[in-house]
């Protein structure tokens, strides 16, 4: 294993580490977080999002994008439901 194998590998765990507090701290506010592959076809463009389902808040986080994507996305995500929540 090269260096930068170990080091690539321990930022990954701390990425997935960050994001799965990220899912749990969702799911203390209920919302639903899902991990899916998001479908995509020429002419527009998919990423991770937000919505009502049933009157309860759900986030998709698209599997394919970055990790770091992922967090950026759900961390935004959850400081605006704080803010619309003050």
């Amino acid at each position: 294993m090269r260096d930068n194998d170990f080091y690539y590998g321990m930022a990954r765990n701390k990425h997935e580490s960050r994001l799965q507090e990220l899912i749990g701290a969702a799911r203390q506010k209920n919302i639903e977080v899902r991990t899916e592959k998001l479908l995509r076809e020429v002419g527009y463009r998919t990423h991770s999002g937000r919505c009502r389902v049933r009157g309860k808040e759900l986030i998709l986080l698209d599997r394919d994008a970055p990790i770091v994507d992922q967090i950026e996305f759900l961390a935004t995500a959850l400081a605006e439901s704080s803010s619309h929540a003050s």
